[in-house]
């Protein structure tokens, strides 16, 4: 029987009416799994959505509030603030520390990176981040559909530093993490170019030889099949050789491609932890939270790909 914590995000966000929607499907986990729901001390007022926010508690799935006071805040649907996103941010750093009394696996609902910053969160740059920090450890995103995998070397961070971004990259540390995973065995590799058309033999850039080669032997002497550089204009083209595995240089290159081809059913998960982590593959959606038309589509998806995975 696995443990897993769903971490709420911004409260304020789609994330509830997510959990209500998918929420048959969290009953018949729970007859397999012990499923809680970490949430803040908050209560919103959604008229279209009666008792949202209420403790939910079923065989199987339990609400787990933590609190940092007495004091209960209220929020409304789609006005986030900046305390909310002190909340979402609290409520992961809450639920990271439940993950490691419980050992269990973690799904992170979507919060606002802006929101978190106007909280007075300095530095914040986003789950994958900040999991690498708390467990001080390297991780690295791979978005994961029903046909793509695509790691985005460098995250989020401004395009201007990429270069210098990928030329700190533990391409060893990566290979660690890959053999480790239990979504992928034995992957094909390919690598994108950084630059337009590869660089074309270096007239157009020499990232691909000095950098990303280099990377590319490292893996392969940890017995990874890679091949590359590819033109990114083109590797996702239809008719396209297959690949198990992408490498994209920045967060753009790799993750537009995949959300046009993955669409919402791609997941967000982090590796090199000792645990399973995902996310829907989406934000927070403020502009249609409390209307009743969020799509659950990404939360079931991390579910029914956490349910898959072998307990540790």
């Amino acid at each position: 029987m696995k443990t897993i914590l769903i971490s709420e995000g911004d409260p304020t966000s789609i994330n509830y009416e997510l959990v209500v929607s998918a929420f048959p499907l969290l009953l018949s986990l729970g007859k397999r799994h012990r499923i809680y729901f970490i949430r803040g001390p908050h209560n919103l007022t959604v008229p279209s959505l009666p008792n949202l926010t209420q403790p939910i508690d079923a065989p199987g799935f339990y609400s787990l509030p933590w609190s940092d006071s007495k004091k209960t805040r209220q929020f409304t649907l789609g006005k986030p603030s900046a305390t909310s996103g002190r909340m979402a941010y609290d409520s992961l750093l809450a639920a990271m520390d439940w993950q490691k009394e419980l050992g269990a696996d973690l799904i992170t609902l979507p919060l606002s990176k802006e929101w978190v910053g106007k909280a007075g969160v300095k530095g914040f740059r986003g789950h994958t981040e900040t999991l690498a920090e708390y467990y001080k450890r390297p991780t690295f995103m791979m978005m994961s559909g029903e046909k793509l995998n695509v790691i985005p070397l460098t995250t989020h961070l401004p395009l201007k530093d990429v270069v210098k971004e990928l030329k700190k990259f533990s391409w060893t540390e990566l290979s660690k993490a890959l053999v480790r995973s239990q979504f992928l065995k034995n992957p094909k590799i390919a690598y994108l170019g950084l630059n337009p058309h590869a660089g074309e033999g270096g007239k157009i850039g020499e990232e691909e030889s000095t950098i990303l080669s280099v990377g590319a032997k490292i893996l392969r002497k940890a017995k990874f099949s890679v091949e590359g550089p590819l033109s990114a204009d083109s590797a996702f083209l239809p008719g396209a050789k297959p690949y198990d595995l992408y490498l994209a240089g920045y967060h753009d290159q790799g993750l537009i491609p995949f959300k046009l081809l993955e669409g919402k059913k791609g997941v967000n998960i982090t590796l090199g932890l000792d645990f399973t982590r995902l996310s829907p593959d989406h934000g927070t959606a403020f502009d249609i939270a409390g209307k009743g038309v969020a799509d659950p589509t990404g939360l079931i998806s991390c579910l029914e790909r956490l349910s898959e995975t072998k307990e540790k």
